[in-house]
């Protein structure tokens, strides 16, 4: 139980500071390890499966995004966010504070409903593989040139546009 407290308590603090930090590729760095803890989690409590694939889909998905966020911001983005930042945090706690209000009052006085074990589905590893690389293999494939796409385009839209001056010496 203590883990689990300890787990916790370190996923929301490196959640908060992806969310605090103004550079891109901190930020990035600080939600794969929100995401990597949050599978930790999954582990400890015996969830195996879904613990593999949070591994596997969202911090190997954050990869991605620390490389957008490298192809895609400029140097001085970061100084239009900080001076940004004071206005949006009140706009965000406004939005955020009945969210978890609603939130603390489900835990506290929600109960939920049992779900039975006999009513779901059950898809082994295995099949589940077999399925994506035949069945759904035109989707895995489009995902995957769609993802090509966005990463060429990313590239294409972050290059620099100014042609370098010519550096000739004075006469």
């Amino acid at each position: 139980m203590t883990l689990l407290l300890i787990l916790s308590l370190l996923i929301l603090l490196a959640a908060l500071g992806a969310v605090w930090k103004a550079r891109p590729v901190h930020a990035a760095l600080l939600l794969a390890l929100a995401l990597s803890l949050t599978a930790v989690l999954y582990l400890t409590i015996g969830a195996y499966f879904i613990g593999l694939v949070q591994f596997m889909v969202y911090v190997g998905a954050v990869a991605i995004l620390i490389v957008f966020s490298l192809l895609i911001t400029r140097p001085g983005d970061e100084a239009e966010e900080i001076v940004r930042r004071p206005r949006a945090m009140v706009t965000g706690l406004i939005c955020t504070l009945p969210v978890l209000g609603v939130l603390l009052f489900s835990l506290i006085k929600g109960n939920p409903p049992e779900a039975s074990i006999t009513d779901a589905p059950v898809l082994s590893v295995g099949k589940l593989g077999e399925l994506l690389f035949t069945t759904h293999a035109p989707a895995v494939l489009a995902v995957a040139v769609l993802l090509t796409a966005v990463m060429i385009g990313a590239a294409l839209f972050a290059r620099d546009t100014e042609k370098p001056k010519p550096n000739f010496p004075e006469k």
